[in-house]
């Protein structure tokens, strides 16, 4: 059996390296995709610390409504920057 304690580094890793990620990029539509993979992974890091609730908020919240008005916001900005 694995110790949880590498589990929960292992995601700590994923999630401070999908949020570089996210803030490094330079094409806005990716950086949301590396926001979006870095709060699916807060959401099972939650989850493995007992708060389910708090990560189906999360999964729900931040991984969906939230990743969707960006990505809304971001092809609504190409649009609009192209038609100009």
């Amino acid at each position: 059996m694995v110790d949880p304690t590498i589990i929960h580094v292992a995601l700590i890793a994923l999630a401070i390296l999908f949020g570089i990620i996210a803030v490094e990029l330079k094409r806005l539509d990716h950086a949301v995709i590396s926001f979006a993979a870095m709060n699916v992974v807060l959401g099972a890091l939650f989850y493995l610390l007992y708060a389910p609730w708090v990560a189906v908020f999360q999964w729900l919240i931040y991984a969906g409504a939230i990743v969707v008005l960006l990505l809304v916001t971001v092809s609504l900005t190409k649009e609009a920057r192209e038609s100009e």
